[in-house]
Order: structure tokens, then C-alpha cells, then sequence
């Protein structure tokens, strides 16, 4: 990146320096793992030992586990570097957005789609959550960072780190692939550059190819499982048309001003303007129309939305000419009243102290049984069944009542599989038979009720 003079930056490191301070105040404010966070730290550990500790789910990349799981395997708390690495991974999606925003227009919508960035309440809110959007969005952005700056080799390995971080990010990445082959026709782009790009994006791809053929003797079998899990679970997060359009507008009212963001960028038919507005409406449409919907996956698309947004803000204020920073200032100033309430910290409270309380305190390191990915973060020991995984229904409980006699230990949830999908109206005849043989073969360490979840710990009467 070019050298940076401090003094023609104020305004960016003003706006660092407040996304910092709310970020330490996220970090410093006490909350339980969410359950993909502690599958990505889980995955780490049983990368980085070869198989002797965490757990295993085939579908998910792996970059993310593999960092987090890094910390542990060099003895630091996995859970509390890697809630400081998203920190800066948010402060870097920030940075990004400013330099990207000042190179494609200018430096009022730098300033403004940064700020607007920094301060939006999901965004904040996944700052110190270890998923991995903030994780591969900093890549996904860096990638097209150094893809408007014409350094497409580094672009293409980096936008391939990015997809390896996370599936998704590939709707984003798509557009620059056809971006980039359009140059390659126009001879923007000779055939050495062209090569290097599309080899080096491939890249990362490759290897987890020849890792699942390895694993599993077939090079697409995550993405199967994957396509599985996405048709038959996640019905609780599905969604109206309307859900993205609402929240937007909710978190931001300023979010409208894209569409007036739009219409310049249309007209002038600027090359690199026009893909701003083509990586963000593209998958924005697809995940519209998707049934699943959640605020966080958004995030890869926040940054190119609130430059639209900025442009926008910036074409409405021209129009007032000698009051044009006083409209500017009122915009923000209103923005700011009707945000800052609604800025959350993360202080989620799973309710499983039962559970890790016993975990830490067993001597079982084998045959564990877990409804839940979280029930051993805190620990070393690996799981050797997951109750919840890739589904749980009817089939998986009648399989896991076939093995019962090789559990050690099983700590289980309700609430983690429980309802079971409307289709498989025997899934909780197969349910009650699991726990009536869990009962009848191992000793009852604890039941306890908590609101509609119902624990059962079990242990081996052989132990």
C-alpha cells in the first residue's frame, strides 16, 4: 500500500480510533461461544493434533479453524486471541473500505462510507463473535483492494483465501472473475497476468480438493454435505422477501440513500464504479431470495453498500450547493442519534455450566457423546460422536441407538435437536427410545430441566 501522510488522513484515524474503543469495550464485555464458534476453535484443535482433540465437520472450511486452532497448538487461549484477531480483522474491513472508496470516487465517500461502516450495529455486534464472516470478509476485501490497484497475482490468491475462509464469499468473488476475464478480451490484461490470477484464486481450492479426495475419495464431498444441511436444517432462520430490506433500514436510515447512489453510477457507466454496484447488487438478489436469512450474512456486502450509500448522501447534498456541509453535518448528526441505541455488545449466555462443570472435572477422555459443539471448548478432549451432526432426526437417533454400548459419556441437550424437522413425524418415538437405552445401560449423572431444555449426562457403569 502507498505511504501514508498522517495529516491527510484525520478523518480516517479519528474513525479507527472510535471503532477501536467500541470494539475493546465489545471484547471486554463478558459472553458465552456461539455454537459455530466453538465448531471453527473445536476443528482447530483437531487439525492442528492430527485427529487426538476437538471434533470434525467435514462441510465447513477450513482457514478459520486452522487459524484460531493455531493459538491453542502455541498454548495461547484460542478463544481469546482469536475474539482479538476479529478486532483487527474489523478495524482492517474499515481501513479497506476507505482506500477502496477514495481510488473508485473520491474522499467524501471515503470518509462517510467509512464511518458508516464502523458504526453499523451488526457489524459491531460479529466484531468480537469468532464466526468467520469478519475473518473472510477482511480477506475478500484485501483481494479487491490490490484488484484495483492492479496487482491481480497477490488479488487472486488472497480472493482464494477468502472463499477458503468462507463457501459463500464466491458470490462476491464470481463478478471479479468475469471482470477480469472482460479484460483479458479488451487486452487490459495480458495472458501471464490472466494465468497467474485464475491460478493463484485456485489455488487454496486445490488443496482442500486433494485433502477431501484423501479423506473421503471424493474431492466434493463437503459441498454435498454442505447442499444437504442448507435443504434439511435451518428452517427457524427462515424469512420474508422483505427481511433484508427491513433490517437495513432499521440499523440505518440512510441505507435509502444508495438508491440515489445508484442512479450516477448508471449514468456515467464508469468501469470500476459499475462493479462496485455489481458486487454488492449480485449477491445481494441471491440472498433476497434465499429463504434463509440472517443479518450477518450481509457482512461481506456492508462495505460496498455504504459506499453506495456515501454517493448517494454525497449527490443529495451537492444539490444544496452553499448549505452542502450543513446538510452533510444534519444527515450524520441524525444518523448518529437514531444509531448509537441501537449498538449491542455481544452477551450471550448459553445456560451450560452443567455441562462444563462435569466436563472439566471427568476423568473420560473417550466414547464422549455431545449434542453440541460447545461442550468441550474449554477442554482437550475430542468428541467422538456429535448427536447433532450432519442432521438429527429420526435415522441418526435409530444409528446412534446402535452404538450405545461404546458410549463412555454423553452429555445431552434437547434444546440442540429438538424440534425435530415437521416431516419426520417419528423423530421423537426414536428420541425417547435413545434416551430409554442411554438410561437403561449407563449411570444418570445429572437431569436437569432449564426452561424447555431438558440435560442428560450420562456415563459408562463400566468406568
Amino acid at each position: 500500500m502507498n505511504k501514508i501522510k498522517l495529516k491527510d488522513y484525520k478523518f480516517l484515524i479519528i474513525i479507527l480510533i472510535i471503532s477501536l474503543i467500541i470494539r475493546i469495550k465489545s471484547l471486554l464485555t463478558p459472553h458465552d461461544l456461539w455454537w459455530d464458534s466453538s465448531v471453527y476453535i473445536e476443528m482447530g484443535k483437531y487439525l492442528w493434533s492430527l485427529g487426538q482433540v476437538g471434533i470434525w465437520e467435514p462441510n465447513r472450511p477450513l482457514i478459520w479453524s486452522l487459524l484460531l486452532g493455531f493459538f491453542w497448538k502455541i498454548k495461547l487461549d484460542p478463544i481469546l486471541f482469536g475474539r482479538i484477531m476479529v478486532l483487527f480483522f474489523s478495524i482492517g474491513i474499515i481501513y479497506l473500505t476507505y482506500f477502496i472508496s477514495l481510488k473508485i470516487f473520491n474522499k467524501q465517500t471515503a470518509i462517510i462510507s467509512s464511518l458508516l461502516l464502523s458504526l453499523f450495529p451488526t457489524f459491531i455486534r460479529f466484531s468480537n463473535i469468532l464466526f468467520s464472516e469478519i475473518p473472510s470478509t477482511f480477506f475478500l476485501i484485501l483481494g479487491i483492494y490490490y484488484f484495483f490497484n492492479k496487482k491481480y497475482p497477490l488479488s487472486g490468491l488472497i480472493l482464494g483465501i477468502a472463499f477458503m475462509t468462507r463457501f459463500f464469499q464466491i458470490f462476491v468473488i464470481i463478478p471479479l472473475l468475469l471482470v477480469f476475464f472482460y479484460y483479458l478480451i479488451k487486452k487490459k490484461v495480458n495472458i501471464k497476468q490472466s494465468i497467474y490470477f485464475y491460478c493463484l484464486f485456485g489455488l487454496p481450492t486445490l488443496i482442500f480438493l486433494i485433502i477431501n479426495t484423501i479423506l473421503y475419495k471424493n474431492p466434493f464431498e463437503p459441498i454435498f454435505i454442505q447442499a444437504y444441511m442448507t435443504r434439511n436444517t435451518g428452517w427457524i432462520f427462515h424469512q420474508p422477501i422483505t427481511f433484508y430490506f427491513y433490517n437495513l433500514f432499521k440499523q440505518n436510515i440512510l441505507v435509502l440513500f444508495g438508491i440515489v447512489g445508484i442512479i450516477p453510477l448508471i449514468l456515467k457507466k464508469n468501469l470500476n464504479k459499475i462493479i462496485i454496484l455489481v458486487l454488492f447488487l449480485f449477491p445481494f438478489i441471491l440472498y433476497v431470495l434465499e429463504r434463509h436469512k440472517e443479518m450477518r450474512l450481509l457482512i461481506n456486502l456492508l462495505p460496498f453498500m455504504f459506499m453506495l450509500v456515501a454517493l448517494g448522501i454525497n449527490e443529495f447534498s451537492n444539490l444544496f450547493k452553499k448549505t452542502k456541509y450543513l446538510v452533510l453535518f444534519l444527515l450524520i448528526a441524525t444518523w448518529i442519534a437514531t444509531a448509537t441505541p441501537l449498538i449491542m455488545f455481544d452477551g450471550y449466555n448459553d445456560g451450560l455450566d452443567p455441562f462444563y462443570n462435569h466436563i472439566k472435572n471427568t476423568k473420560i477422555s473417550e466414547g464422549i457423546w455431545i449434542s453440541n459443539p460447545s461442550l468441550i471448548v474449554y477442554t482437550d478432549k475430542k468428541a467422538d460422536e456429535l448427536i447433532y451432526y450432519p442432521l438429527y432426526y429420526s435415522k441418526k437417533a435409530k444409528d446412534l441407538q446402535s452404538k450405545v454400548d461404546k458410549a463412555k459419556l454423553v452429555m445431552f441437550n434437547t434444546c440442540d435437536i429438538i424440534p425435530c424437522p415437521d416431516s419426520d413425524t417419528t423423530c421423537p418415538v426414536e428420541t425417547a427410545k435413545l434416551l430409554n437405552m442411554l438410561n437403561a445401560t449407563m449411570e444418570n449423572i445429572l437431569y436437569q430441566e432449564t426452561g424447555s431444555c431438558k440435560y442428560y449426562i450420562f456415563e459408562s457403569q463400566d468406568i
